[in-house]
């Protein structure tokens, strides 16, 4: 059974966290948005009251769905992502460990793009070592 929470639902329900915003930020009313971005990337404390760090990969699954795009690592992107009282919007970065939610982000086009990127190996990762 695939449980998934309506769109407008999952907009409604992001809350973006922005515990450390520089000063320049401050004195703007969507400083989410602005950090956003300027980083690429921005903090979530939670996915309304069903997700945040802790919350178990089924529990993730249940309340979301299934991801997007789910990363070599076992990072699971959500597209389509927008957060409350604010113009940020993008894709829902989550990262596991242990089987749980380990951190939350929202992450902009080209941030994601750089995670989808395999990373280069050098030119002696194959080599043994004696």
């Amino acid at each position: 059974m695939k449980n998934l929470l309506p769109s407008s639902l999952r907009t409604a329900a992001l809350v973006i966290a922005i515990s450390m915003a520089p000063a320049a930020f401050a004195q703007n009313a969507d400083n989410a948005a602005q950090l956003l971005a300027a980083t690429g990337s921005v903090r979530v404390s939670n996915v309304g009251p069903y997700v945040s760090v802790g919350t178990y990969r089924v529990q993730v699954s249940a309340k979301l769905g299934h991801p997007t795009t789910t990363l070599a690592d076992g990072t699971w992107l959500f597209e389509n992502f927008n957060a409350d009282a604010s113009a940020a919007a993008g894709t829902l970065v989550v990262n596991f460990a242990g089987g749980r939610v380990s951190s939350l982000s929202l992450a902009t086009r080209a941030t994601v793009l750089a995670l989808r990127t395999p990373q280069a190996q050098p030119a002696y990762a194959g080599v043994a070592k004696r």
